[in-house]
């Protein structure tokens, strides 16, 4: 028989072991039916071989107000900025990437700040980093937390 298909469908759950490895074959590919999901140990870790493309999130039009101009009658220029963050200790670890409308892949400016509340209405911030560079404490400072675990919470900046 010359040319024959094989089609299988495969349902249910398969274990693996630890350390286990799945791959496909070149231009092999899986299709899920509507619904079914895929989950992963929280202790996983994926790696991709290729090209992956990331486009950060950007403003809609509506927040953009591409057509607002100033009292002066003046486009202004615009550029917006997007924040993750992740508690750590008794704050707050956030890393901003600013990005120029022109440039909405490489960020303008990225920095890391701790802060932490401290009363009502009052906190403190400390930057961790900015532009891929540490600003390390001065060397009598006391932070109120630990400044390399605080730096190693800093997402998406180089190893430093």
């Amino acid at each position: 028989m010359n040319g024959a298909e094989l089609k299988a469908v495969v349902s249910g759950s398969i274990p693996l072991s630890p350390n286990s490895e799945v791959s496909l074959a070149a231009g092999q590919t899986v299709t899920l039916k509507d619904g079914a999901t895929v989950k992963l140990d929280p202790n996983s870790a994926i790696r991709v071989v290729g090209d992956l493309k990331y486009i950060p999130p950007q403003p809609s039009k509506q927040q953009l107000q591409e057509n607002a101009t100033s009292r002066g009658n003046e486009l202004p220029f615009t550029s917006y900025t997007v924040f993750k963050s992740t508690n750590f200790g008794a704050g707050q670890i956030t890393t901003g990437w600013q990005f120029d409308l022109s440039d909405p892949t490489r960020p303008r400016w990225q920095y890391c700040h701790y802060r932490q509340d401290i009363s009502k209405g009052k906190a403190i911030k400390y930057t961790i980093a900015s532009d891929g560079k540490p600003h390390p404490p001065a060397p009598l400072a006391r932070l109120p937390f630990n400044f390399n675990a605080a730096l190693s919470n800093c997402i998406g900046f180089p190893v430093f």
